[in-house]
């Protein structure tokens, strides 16, 4: 068993709620609304500094606030959390992985200021991205990608691949390199 002061790593969700509808999300039955009691919540940044004590954060080598079970981008406290990670850890790896189609110019420049590594999942060309993440919007993205990347922040363009998506990818990856992305993740 492990102790609480040989934890290096954390898998991080810090809401629950999303934009986005993807089909095969827990939060959805094939693209629409279902919710079964799963509770719709965001972490705060006084839960964030209650659970997160200086002298652990300074143990920890890398937190990934994934999306698993909602949007990071759907918590308003999330600058403000990352910030606190990052001003308890100078070293500390801060991976995110959104769908990236929220929110306003501000809020990705504080995400590339605090040296936070972002994952914009993004499944195809603006003509096939909508089929996996529906109710997103690809040029909203990319906008807010390039706002990212353009504030000096590191992004990686990640792509689920499908069969109506598959014959873009090469052309996602060039896009990507072009756009400033500093990887092309394809899963």
């Amino acid at each position: 068993m492990i102790s609480y002061d040989q934890i290096r790593e954390v898998h991080l969700e810090i809401s629950s709620l999303c934009n986005a509808r993807c089909p095969l999300c827990p939060r959805n039955f094939h693209g629409y609304p279902y919710n079964d009691g799963y509770v719709e919540a965001n972490l705060t940044l006084d839960d964030a500094k209650h659970i997160f004590t200086s002298t652990f954060l300074k143990q920890l080598n890398r937190i990934y606030i994934n999306g698993n079970f909602g949007d990071a981008v759907m918590n308003p406290d999330t600058p403000e959390i990352v910030e606190y990670f990052r001003s308890q850890n100078k070293n500390l790896i801060i991976d995110i992985s959104t769908n990236g189609s929220a929110r306003d110019k501000s809020f990705w420049q504080r995400l590339a200021y605090a040296k936070t590594n972002v994952l914009f999942c993004l499944d195809g060309l603006e003509d096939t991205h909508h089929l996996y993440r529906q109710n997103t919007n690809w040029k909203t993205i990319i906008k807010n990608a390039k706002i990212f990347i353009s504030a000096g922040g590191s992004a990686t363009w990640k792509m689920i691949q499908f069969d109506h998506n598959r014959h873009q990818i090469d052309e996602c990856k060039q896009l990507s390199e072009k756009i400033g992305f500093t990887k092309f993740e394809l899963v």
